[in-house]
């Protein structure tokens, strides 16, 4: 029985501020490397020579899970780590692990982004672990699998990365199986499979889903012995009280269907870090949480088990122990994917499967305990027509009060656009966001949902010289852009280049698929997807029930401007020869500043409500969907367009020439849909209406659209309606998404200059959040430079 008294009493005492507590810890720690996962799988993999490849990969998690140091810190509610360190990251050998091993010696030092790591930590890794995996790791197969021109663009950087070198991520887990069911019935059921199967690949399967399911549980019972016997030794009897229903709890969850509203959040959170482990940590994701956890939640309190604010007080604490997993990444990555977000998405709002607003007492809990966290996870709101006046209200308050930094996504747009590719309606108003932006049905998609990202600059670059870049054929070969007659000469090499590099990143994403699938599948991710236990096969190999991969498009504006400006200036007003301008362009505009300045003057600008420049980005989108469509993917799923970029628009941009738009060589491309960096200058509706013209039918894999304020922009209440307005009228328009910053320039000046006075200011930076500290300062640099509303 609950002692309410002592429970009540503690809330009072840590309640609501056990969260700061939590969170000033987290950000007084330093970052360090774990090697325990690392020598774990290392470990495993030489146990099991010989054994078949799921059997090794569900032995290799079980090892982990049985020998990873369990800790318990103090305050937590909410237990269980993916590393020994409270603030840690692990490394992942038979992926990218070793790319960090040059930067091993100064990681200290990095940076943005160092981390401590111990010397006998590092001569082990050398030694001992990255030895082992040569030409075992995933991009070492790769690139003696690979044809080399693949293999040659994609190192590069410069036309297209492939992300998929550190596993999928990119999933929302199906945790409503784990809460309504618990991890012994999924055993149950993969037994009944087996005694009834006589192939030996499917027998294979569920023998490996039993082995991971079964040491998730295990996990669980280590953690409810260590709070056990902490208890033990606790000489505060609230904290004493807390620890031994931490041990209850732990023991019922994940095994058992959770009963409780800490239960529930218990039961996500293991299943969460366990799959993190399994594949690795980025972009798996929770999915609608208030949907998951109202039915836990609303009896609860009925009952007198829990109150309001000790309902948000778990919130805040399962918020906090999200954000204290990061990943380790070495320059390279880092710069392609900024900041040290694992990408863990959870989204609230939206419709049920009737078509009814689902939003409930929860949905209000996790916007104040984001608003307490203000770290991760990547938080959004399903936005629809009879979404609930006072819920929009409290969301956009927040966001115009900069106490916390949303996405909003639109269903009257979104569920349309996954109902076009076969999703039935039922499953697309059960939508969810995985990662940055990425579509997903909870529990019942296996999608790759960030496959990899194409360079619409580079295209356009290679189609302005007949597909070559510094002497060398990259591309197709194309007609002379100085024979070009009309604009449709141009956008047809434009084509003819994004379908020829769209050919060649599919190629090596499906042999990439193929290699994972082969080398790394994931039999505790399959256990929860729907369709894998019946079909007897791995998510990697298309158990799941929708297999989509999707992969995005970057710097929709900046190609849109560069054809508008030569559209105008070239074809219609014969201002500048396709001569000068190829010339300006291959000098980067040296003793053509006039010229540029006609460009970037003279020209339209995507963002300003100019149909003239706006038809381009429209038709930008449909080039790149019509280069995609035909492709299947290693698992049968069609390949799904998005337009956003993570990071990916600074170093894309680092390694594309001058364009048509004024821009010179390596400076940003624009950002998802967002307009070119300081183009905007119409103010915010005009880039609305702009973004509202794109058919976001053609992008179910999500797009971002990022607006810039500044501080009080929106004041008080009157403010906080209009922006309401302004959220609801561009997504009555047609659009998909939007996202907001309101610092201010002079912020995020001043957080450059001294980071360590701005240590938990969070940006929304391209479909994602992350602390502006943690960017790189050229990533830093473009978030200033971005059109800022005052």
């Amino acid at each position: 029985m609950v002692n309410r008294s002592t429970v009540n009493e503690r809330m009072q005492t840590i309640g609501i501020s056990r969260s700061e507590k939590l969170k000033t810890r987290l950000l007084s720690l330093s970052r360090e490397v774990c090697i325990e996962r690392a020598g774990l799988v290392t470990e495993s993999y030489q146990e099991t020579e010989g054994e078949p490849v799921p059997i090794r990969r569900a032995k290799a998690l079980r090892k982990i899970l049985s020998n990873l140091p369990v800790n318990i810190w103090s305050d937590e509610l909410i237990v269980g780590n993916i590393t020994s360190r409270e603030l840690g990251a692990g490394i992942y050998p038979e992926t990218i692990g070793g790319w960090i091993d040059g930067e091993l010696d100064e990681l200290k030092e990095r940076v943005p982004n160092p981390f401590l790591v111990k010397t006998e930590e590092v001569e082990k890794l050398r030694k001992e672990i990255f030895p082992y995996w040569e030409g075992k790791n995933i991009p070492d197969i790769v690139d003696s699998l690979w044809p080399k021109d693949v293999s040659d663009i994609h190192f590069s950087g410069q036309a297209f990365v492939i992300t998929e070198f550190a596993g999928f991520g990119h999933i929302v887990l199906n945790h409503q199986k784990v809460l309504s069911t618990g991890l012994a019935e999924v055993i149950k059921q993969a037994d009944e499979y087996l005694s009834e199967s006589g192939d030996l690949e499917k027998r294979n399967f569920y023998k490996a889903v039993k082995i991971v399911c079964q040491a998730v549980i295990d996990f669980a019972n280590r953690y409810a012995e260590k709070a056990e016997t902490l208890s033990l030794g606790e000489k505060d009897e609230g904290r004493r009280k807390e620890l031994k229903d931490i041990a209850r709890i732990c023991s019922r969850v994940p095994a058992k269907p959770a009963e409780t509203f800490q239960e529930a959040l218990q039961a996500i959170y293991f299943t969460q870090i366990a799959a993190q482990i399994e594949d690795y940590e980025a972009s798996i994701s929770i999915g609608r949480i208030d949907r998951l956890l109202y039915p836990f939640y609303k009896p609860d309190v009925e009952k007198g088990k829990i109150s309001r604010e000790e309902a948000q007080t778990l919130l805040e604490c399962f918020f906090l122990k999200l954000s204290s997993v990061i990943p380790l990444w070495n320059y390279f990555t880092t710069i392609y994917f900024g900041g040290l977000p694992v990408y863990t998405n959870v989204v609230v709002g939206g419709l049920d499967e009737k078509g009814n607003d689902v939003t409930n007492e929860v949905s209000y809990l996790a916007l104040e305990a984001r608003k307490k966290s203000h770290t991760q996870p990547n938080f959004g709101v399903r936005i629809h027509e009879n979404i609930s006046p006072e819920f929009l209200e409290q969301v956009c308050r927040a966001v115009v009060s900069a106490e916390t930094n949303v996405y909003f996504y639109n269903d009257g747009i979104t569920i349309p656009a996954l109902m076009s590719k076969g999703i039935p309606r039922e499953d697309a108003l059960n939508y969810a966001l995985n990662g940055c932006v990425e579509l997903g049905i909870p529990g019942k998609s296996f999608t790759s949902g960030d496959g990899g990202l194409l360079n619409l600059a580079f295209c356009l670059e290679l189609a302005l010289n007949r597909g070559m870049k510094g002497g060398e054929k990259i591309g197709v070969e194309t007609k002379d852009p100085r024979e070009f007659e009309t604009m449709e000469d141009l956008m047809n090499s434009l084509r003819d280049q994004v379908n020829f590099l769209a050919s060649k990143f599919i190629e090596g994403i499906n042999s990439m698929d193929k290699i994972l699938a082969e080398q790394r599948p994931l039999p505790f991710i399959s256990s929860l997807t729907e369709g894998c236990l019946k079909n007897g096969k791995d998510v990697t190999q298309g158990g799941a029930i929708y297999n989509s991969s999707g992969i995005q498009v970057v710097g929709v504006a900046t190609v849109a401007d560069s054809l508008a400006a030569i559209d105008r200036l070239v074809f219609k007003e014969k201002r500048i020869s396709m001569e000068t301008l190829l010339d300006a362009l291959a000098n980067d505009f040296e003793g053509k500043e006039n010229l540029r300045q006609s460009l970037k003057v003279k020209a339209p600008k995507y963002g300003n409500d100019d149909d003239e420049v706006d038809q381009y980005a429209r038709r930008c989108v449909e080039i790149w969907y019509d280069a995609i469509r035909g492709y299947r993917n290693y698992r049968g799923g069609e390949f799904w367009g998005g337009i956003y970029s993570a990071t990916t628009h600074v170093p894309f941009g680092l390694q594309t020439e001058a364009l048509p738009n004024g821009r010179k060589a390596g400076e940003p491309l624009s950002v998802g849909i967002s307009a070119s960096q300081g183009m905007a200058n119409s103010g915010p509706t005009a880039v609305l209406r702009s973004a509202s013209k794109i058919d976001y039918k053609l992008t179910p894999n999500g797009v971002a659209l990022n607006l810039e304020f500044s501080p009080g922009y929106f004041k008080g209440k009157e403010g906080t309606e209009n922006f309401c307005a302004l959220l609801k009228g561009f997504f009555s328009l047609g659009g998909m998404h939007m996202q907001c910053n309101f610092i201010g320039r002079e912020t995020l000046l001043a957080a450059k200059k001294n980071p360590e006075k701005y240590e938990d200011l969070m940006v929304r930076v391209a479909g994602f959040s992350a602390a502006f500290v943690d960017l790189d300062p050229a990533v830093q640099d473009e978030i200033i430079s971005r059109t800022e509303f005052s």
